[in-house]
């Protein structure tokens, strides 16, 4: 009987806004989130995750099944570890860059003590390793290799469940398909659209939608639900999450899900996260004029970080709105719930809950984001959960904090009371 796995989420990395409002184990990275690519049976996280966690992923959280073992894998691992079964009980293999456990074989004693709260048992007789497919900041989503890699291993794992199941589709002869393409029976493939798997998979998951004349090139995934427009341009190493909308050009995304770019404009080497929506005209920059490494601030306060990339366009949080027209400039990130609605570019970090326009910028009020964001939702026929209306909550009262202290800092003024409603 194979040993049951459990992602644990652990506190190693920076993500930025990215793990405001999911953990690292629900990040897509391929059709696939990370949990389901490690096979994971099981989920821990803090207790404040926990029914939430249930709800989106219907996994057990914070239980353990029947078992004398159980392989405890970090949320961040995007690949099983090659040899993973070869790891005895009381052993751990750790990321040799940083030093944190990333699996760990526990009996079910040293399971029990882990999953209430404490850290891994300090006997474990750990092995560093260097060959990990793991996130430890944004950009490693975007990774080619292991991007290819990961597509090539879900797309083997999908076709195999449709097939068995009965759904996979025959397109309609004016499709242009090369390469390995995967289609859901119930996917709408409009008229002349080129399907270019030639450098790499191409799925297209239930109740997809794809306009005509559109050009999709590989490994590129398109969620379940997920609209892409007619004459759109998908171009490769592209993950789209369910439910999402979008048109334009894009390339090298990683969008997690029911987020919208439904118009033209062009975003690329970028990572957008859930309920996201960018205006019309909305479109960034991921080359620098000098062609040099892109730097990063992921959070308030955090010096720059190299990218290690050349190529390395946005981070946009969770709840991200834009105005059409916005530019987003190369290695950006905007904060969960921020609102950009300026004529020119908002700055390379711009701090959570932020409303910027160009009188300048305030705090979102609680009441009106969580406000738009309950008709947001309401839209995909969605309701908040107690739960992430209280993390937001919380996150909220972090950034408040965050605001006060940096325009105390710079003597800025806060706007009147009447110019705040008005603008919200």
């Amino acid at each position: 009987m194979a040993t049951p796995r459990i992602a644990f989420h652990d506190a190693a990395g920076n993500f930025g806004p990215l793990l405001d409002l999911r953990v690292a184990a629900e990040l897509r990275s391929g059709v696939r989130c990370n949990y389901q690519r490690l096979g994971a049976a099981a989920l821990c996280a803090p207790q404040e995750w926990t029914a939430l966690l249930e709800q989106r992923t219907g996994l057990p959280v914070n239980e353990l099944a029947a078992g004398e073992s159980f392989m405890f894998l970090s949320g961040r691992l995007m690949e099983l570890p090659s040899s993973l079964d070869s790891l005895a009980v009381g052993h751990a293999m750790t990321d040799s860059a940083d030093g944190s456990i990333v699996a760990a074989h526990l009996s079910r004693k040293a399971a029990q003590h882990f999953m209430a709260g404490h850290a891994f048992d300090s006997k474990l007789k750990t092995t560093p390793r260097i060959d990990l497919s793991i996130v430890r900041r944004p950009w490693d989503l975007l990774e080619a290799d292991g991007i290819h890699r990961r597509m090539a291993a879900d797309a083997k794992a999908t076709h195999e469940a449709w097939k068995q199941g009965g759904e996979l589709a025959k397109p309609d002869k004016l499709v242009a398909i090369s390469g390995e393409v995967i289609i859901h029976a119930s996917a709408e493939i409009g008229k002349f659209v080129v399907l270019d798997a030639r450098e790499g998979a191409i799925v297209i998951g239930p109740r997809a939608h794809i306009g005509h004349h559109a050009v999709i090139v590989g490994p590129t995934s398109i969620g379940e639900g997920t609209h892409i427009s007619a004459h759109a341009t998908i171009k490769a190493r592209t993950v789209i999450g369910p439910r999402c909308k979008v048109g334009g050009e894009v390339g090298s995304l990683m969008m997690q899900g029911n987020s919208n770019k439904a118009h033209d404009g062009h975003l690329g080497d970028a990572i957008v996260g859930s309920w996201v929506n960018l205006g019309a005209g909305t479109m960034n920059s991921n080359l620098l004029n000098t062609y040099a490494q892109v730097s990063m601030q992921l959070g308030a306060g955090e010096a720059l970080e190299s990218t290690g990339r050349v190529f390395m366009g946005c981070v946009i949080g969770d709840h991200v709105k834009t105005a059409i027209g916005t530019r987003i400039m190369t290695g950006c990130v905007l904060g969960t719930g921020a609102m950009i609605a300026s004529s020119t570019p908002p700055s390379l970090y711009t701090e959570r809950f932020t409303w910027r326009t160009d009188a300048g910028e305030m705090m979102y009020r609680l009441d009106k984001f969580l406000s738009v964001a309950d008709i947001v939702m309401a839209r995909r026929q969605t309701e908040m959960l107690p739960q992430e209306r209280a993390l937001i909550t919380q996150l909220h009262a972090k950034a408040a904090a965050s605001h006060h202290a940096s325009s105390s800092s710079s003597g800025a003024l806060a706007p009147t009371s009447a110019s705040h409603s008005a603008r919200k």
